[in-house]
């Protein structure tokens, strides 16, 4: 039987709930495939800059005239840039689950992984309009990313104003794994997105919402409090009921589409929705990729 994204949340201990997640994974713990020097071939790609000239395959260049290098399928490692959203609306909280610790579960189990099959790890944070790096990699990156998720608050607001991260363009071969809500005013969030782009990067976001953020279905009056600038309205549940849901409906299969790219994979992810289950199928789906 497995635990509850409750029961495990409540252990309030990133580490050992990300062990437990983990051993309820059934698809197991690789997070996609790799490609590098090894023995079984997989496919051919051009001589880049800093490529060991040695791995240039010359009997296909005196046939081609084009420098190309052999890829194969193997265990080389990693990099995974881990990023959390800290802005004000990551409190929100339903059946007792706080979309903020679902996050925190979420991303301390996928770190377990990573650090499990000896991949490289940082971390960072979005908050205030700020993109802050506070873990590098490192042989301890792992623990350090528990211990900052562990005190990590959220609080504020994401301005809407363009701005530009040099931090998120680098131009390293990575897997990045961004938890939010994504619920954005105009598209500061699909602009980050944007910056982070680039052929040698994979982008993974995954998009927590609560059941009744999704399908509003609640009824009298309420209070509604708006957690990143603390302004509050009360309205009737009935009367809004429709219109609420006919917008957020929009919303999210127009940022779904918007996020049709290449190497970008947006996972929607409910509060109620096992933690194990929802990176078990995120885990299956890159190993058919």
């Amino acid at each position: 039987m497995q635990a509850s994204n409750l029961e495990i949340i409540k252990l309030n201990n990133l580490k050992l709930a990300a062990k437990i997640i983990s051993e309820q994974l059934k698809n197991g713990i690789h997070l996609g495939k790799r490609v590098g020097a090894g023995s079984e071939f997989e496919q051919y790609r051009y001589y880049e800059p800093g490529d060991d000239p040695k791995r240039i395959d010359w009997k296909y260049f005196s046939r081609s005239g084009k420098h190309m290098i052999k890829e194969s399928q193997t265990e080389s490692h990693l990099h995974i840039r881990m990023m959390l959203d800290l802005s004000g609306s990551m409190n929100y909280e339903e059946n007792g689950i706080k979309r903020l610790a679902y996050a925190k579960n979420l991303l301390a189990s996928l770190a377990y992984l990573a650090h499990q099959q000896g991949d490289s790890l940082s971390y960072f944070t979005c908050q205030d309009g700020r993109v802050e790096q506070k873990v590098s990699a490192s042989p301890k990156a792992f623990q350090r990313i528990l211990y900052f998720l562990e005190g990590e608050t959220a609080a504020g607001s994401w301005p809407v104003t363009k701005q530009e991260f040099p931090v998120l363009k680098s131009r390293q071969k990575e897997l990045i794994i961004l938890v939010s809500d994504f619920l954005q005013k105009d598209n500061e969030w699909l602009e980050i997105v944007e910056q982070m782009r680039h052929p040698k990067k994979e982008i993974v976001l995954f998009q927590v919402l609560g059941n009744q953020e999704v399908d509003f279905s609640l009824k009298g009056n309420f209070t509604l409090k708006d957690l990143e600038s603390d302004r509050s309205i009360i309205l009737d549940g009935k009367a809004i009921e429709k219109n609420y849901n006919d917008s957020i409906n929009t919303y999210l299969s127009e940022f779904k589409m918007l996020l049709l790219l290449p190497q970008v994979h947006l996972i929607q992810v409910r509060l109620s929705d096992s933690i194990a289950e929802v990176i078990s199928e995120f885990l299956s789906q890159r190993s058919l990729s």
